[in-house]
């Protein structure tokens, strides 16, 4: 009885050790300083902040390049010197370290932005941001080897070769003759992920069947372009070790698991949409089709903002059935079985709400939620009315259908008393506690009935153990 309470208090709490012992996140490779901050960066940064007369400039890190914050700061310090540039350093970002993360930048006044590592490349709406990707070197000659061994498989297939945020810089018509001679297909494209402003994807449509090679490592990055970008075969070239492996990003297991989230978010009598995300663009535009949506099949929407997410901060809100994240292409997807109830996307939301989608086998992963907005490729006008009446859950087997504002009837006394009755079994919900019913609602403000006190010395220390306890 003891361990099992234990256990139970363990899933709620941490010890007193736990903040100082926490892992960050990271992509596995440890980066140099050199790797993240050398002459051409110097250069390149430089020229940005003279050129466009910027003050006030915060410097964004991922938790893998914090070792390297403070000698990055000084060093731009000194060399902006005779411009009188402030450099402010963000760390703990708000939802992701790939968004920009413009509400710290607004609190130090900043006014432009230095991003540093993993970048989703969501349009920021506030602020100019640069964008600096670290530089690893890369062995082109057992590249070049490996990549021979799938030449058998090239001949009649279009090609295409990204290039992660490290080799960004191989990029050239060199690399390109290269990796067209040692693979020897129909054709070759060589890109870079993410793709940088100014730049378009390469989204021709073509007859050929595609095989794609990701020199990078197994990250979110290559998870995020394996699901949105169709292949018949991916392999990665791991530029750290040196090898080349297959990879199947899209297997039964996963496809099936998604499916089954999206019923769920059928069944679902209220909606959480968690907004991950308060610099993308358009994200205002998805919440309220969003809400539309689920309005038109009678499902309640509640609008949660909780900074990154985590199964404590999630099993707080008894009453949602499913959450809907709202963020960027990199921050979008939660595969963890942690979370009490189903996380889906805005494109899996979008599968479930909308009837337009029903029997559609989707031709790539979207990811991109503009996308599914009017000028997005992916796009696909909401009809209430195409909503069927009466739809099965394919997981509960329970019956389900769209609400009406109206109910059509022909004077009949039976058939105005069965549409009551099916009215008001709709309205019905057993979806949880709402806040009214809870038995704890908050401490009790008891406002008026206190008298004033004097400002004292408050506590002081981390919030799971003080100084003088």
């Amino acid at each position: 009885m003891t361990s099992s309470g234990t256990d139970t208090a363990s899933a709620f709490s941490s010890s007193d050790t736990a903040a100082l012992e926490r892992e960050t996140d990271t992509e596995g490779q440890v980066v140099t300083f050199e790797q993240i901050w050398n002459e051409s960066h110097r250069e390149l940064t430089s020229q940005w902040i003279r050129k466009n007369g910027y003050k006030r400039v915060c410097l964004q890190f991922p938790d893998d390049y914090l070792p390297h914050s403070n000698g990055i700061s000084v060093d731009l310090t000194k060399l902006l010197a005779p411009e009188e540039v402030k450099v402010f350093i963000m760390a703990d970002t708000t939802y992701g370290s790939c968004c920009v993360d413009e509400i710290a930048a607004a609190h130090v006044e900043a006014d432009s932005v230095i991003h540093f590592g993993n970048a989703c490349r969501s349009r920021a709406c506030r602020l100019p941001v640069l964008y600096l990707y670290p530089k690893f070197a890369l062995d082109e000659g057992n590249l070049l080897e490996k990549l021979q061994t799938l030449r058998p498989e090239c001949g009649e297939r279009e090609v295409c070769v990204y290039l992660d945020i490290g080799y960004h810089y191989l990029q050239d018509n060199e690399l390109s003759k290269k990796l067209t001679e040692a693979l020897q297909p129909k054709e070759l494209i060589l890109e870079q992920f993410p793709v940088p402003e100014g730049n378009k994807e390469n989204s021709k449509p073509s007859e050929l069947e595609r095989l794609s090679i990701f020199i990078g490592a197994d990250n979110q990055r290559f998870a995020n372009l394996s699901l949105t970008a169709p292949a018949a075969k991916w392999y990665i070239f791991d530029g750290s070790t040196g090898s080349l492996s297959a990879k199947n990003p899209l297997t039964a297991q996963y496809i099936r698991r998604r499916y089954f989230h999206i019923e769920k978010c059928k069944d679902a009598q209220t909606l959480g949409l968690i907004v991950a995300t308060l610099s993308a663009e358009g994200y205002l535009d998805v919440v309220a089709r969003l809400q539309t949506m689920a309005k038109g099949r009678g499902i309640k929407t509640q609008l949660i903002s909780v900074g990154r997410i985590n199964p404590a901060k999630l099993a707080n809100f008894l009453e949602i059935d499913c959450f809907v994240l709202i963020g960027c292409p990199f921050n979008n997807m939660y595969d963890s079985k942690e979370y009490y109830k189903p996380i889906v996307s805005v494109f899996e939301a979008e599968m479930a709400l909308n009837p337009a989608w029903y029997m559609k086998y989707p031709e790539a992963y979207v990811t991109d939620f503009k996308q599914l907005l009017p000028e997005g490729r992916s796009f696909l006008p909401f009809d209430k009315e195409a909503i069927p009446e009466h739809d099965v859950s394919l997981v509960s087997g329970k019956m389900r259908g769209a609400v009406r504002d109206s109910v059509e009837t022909s004077g009949d006394p039976a058939s105005l008393a069965l549409a009551t009755q099916a009215k008001m079994s709709l309205m019905t919900t057993d979806s949880g506690l709402t806040f009214e019913d809870r038995t704890w609602q908050g401490l009790d403000p008891a406002l008026g009935q206190t008298e004033p006190a004097q400002v004292q010395q408050g506590l002081s220390g981390i919030p799971i153990k003080y100084s003088h306890q």
